[in-house]
């Protein structure tokens, strides 16, 4: 038969020491909703040199090593910003703007259709992006309606210039497309057939002919068939 223990309250205060109580004051947290944590205190970024205000607040950002109020300092939390600086072009033109004659061809075709010429250079400077025959054609529209294809053919001349690293000389691009177009125009297409690129094949010829000179190289480096010596 199964005994019951019973205790008395003395009995119970003698197993279990009296403790006092500790009053311990709840902290005063405002009313969130449920599921609601709360994040690091946001800093404030103090103004900068010209008195401006800073970036605002930004919750979570420490903000190490700060200076008092009041007194701007460098923001240490700021992506850093790389400033790419142009590339000063430093190597002059292998054809003079009037060495026309050079190319004899080529100057009496730039000299009756310019368009032509135009189009071929702006083809193998936009690396095949747009055809010969459209950019001959708006270069015509341009010079039909406002008689100034300079303002179309000077910008061609810039990207030439660029790919390359040259000086902008003997005078700035639209000067010089201003009041010499067709010696420019013609300038630009001799640059380009002597650094390899001749204009007036277009772009997939050029591709074509630097595939086809690669592949002979190859060929040329290959080492010798074993040969056998016949008795």
């Amino acid at each position: 038969m199964a005994q019951h223990l019973q205790f008395s309250p003395a009995h119970y205060q003698q197993a279990v020491p009296h403790q006092p109580a500790v009053y311990q004051q709840p902290a005063a947290a405002s009313p969130q909703p449920a599921g609601f944590q709360r994040g690091p205190s946001p800093v404030t970024f103090p103004p900068d040199n010209n008195g401006a205000a800073g970036f605002g607040t930004m919750p979570g950002y420490r903000n190490e090593g700060a200076a008092a109020p009041g007194i701007p300092i460098r923001n240490q939390g700021q992506v850093p910003v790389i400033v790419m600086q142009q590339q000063v072009p430093t190597e002059n033109w292998k054809t003079g703007l009037f060495d026309c004659m050079d190319d004899p061809t080529n100057a009496v075709i730039t000299a009756l259709c310019p368009c032509v010429t135009f189009g071929q250079v702006a083809e193998i400077v936009d690396n095949g992006s747009t055809p010969c025959a459209t950019s001959g054609l708006l270069y015509g529209v341009v010079a039909f309606f406002i008689a100034m294809p300079c303002i179309m053919s000077c910008t061609y001349r810039a990207k030439l210039r660029n790919r390359f690293g040259l000086v902008e000389s003997p005078a700035p691009d639209w000067v010089t497309h201003f009041l010499c177009e067709t010696c420019a125009i013609c300038q630009e297409y001799g640059e380009l057939k002597k650094r390899g690129l001749d204009p007036s094949i277009g772009w997939q010829g050029n591709v074509a002919r630097m595939q086809q000179a690669a592949q002979q190289q190859q060929v040329n480096m290959m080492p010798p068939i074993n040969q056998r010596m016949m008795a």
